[in-house]
C-alpha cells in the first residue's frame, strides 16, 4: 500500500498525531513533500488499531488512495521502486535520528 507509482500518502485520522508528524517531518526534509501530505486523508481501523487500544503509540502509512488494492489489477506495472524507496528512507532516517 506505499508502493503505488502515483504515491500520495496522507495522514490517518486515527494514528498517534505527533508521531505521523514527525515522520512526515523527516519526509519533508529529505524532499518527498509532494508524496508525504501533511493533511488528514482517511480515517481506519487497521493493523495498527491494536497496538492503539493498548495505548502504545502507531501510525499507519498507506496510500489510501491506491486503486487496486486487494483486486488482480494489483499488479507490477502499479508498483513504483522510487515510492518503495521514499517510505524506506524516510523510516530509517528517522529511526537513525533516534525516532524522535
Amino acid at each position: 500500500m506505499i508502493g503505488d507509482a502515483d504515491q500520495q500518502i496522507y495522514w490517518e485520522a486515527n494514528s498517534t498525531a505527533d508521531l505521523r508528524e514527525r515522520i512526515w517531518r523527516v519526509a519533508a526534509e529529505l524532499g518527498y513533500s509532494q508524496y508525504f501530505i501533511p493533511q488528514v486523508g482517511h480515517s481506519m481501523l487497521d493493523d495498527h488499531t491494536a497496538f492503539l487500544e493498548r495505548g502504545i503509540p502507531a501510525v499507519d502509512i498507506i496510500d489510501f488512495d491506491y486503486a487496486y488494492w486487494h483486486t488482480t489489477g494489483d499488479t507490477l506495472d502499479k508498483v513504483s521502486a522510487d515510492s518503495l524507496e521514499r517510505v524506506g528512507r524516510t523510516l530509517q532516517v528517522w529511526l537513525e535520528q533516534g525516532a524522535s
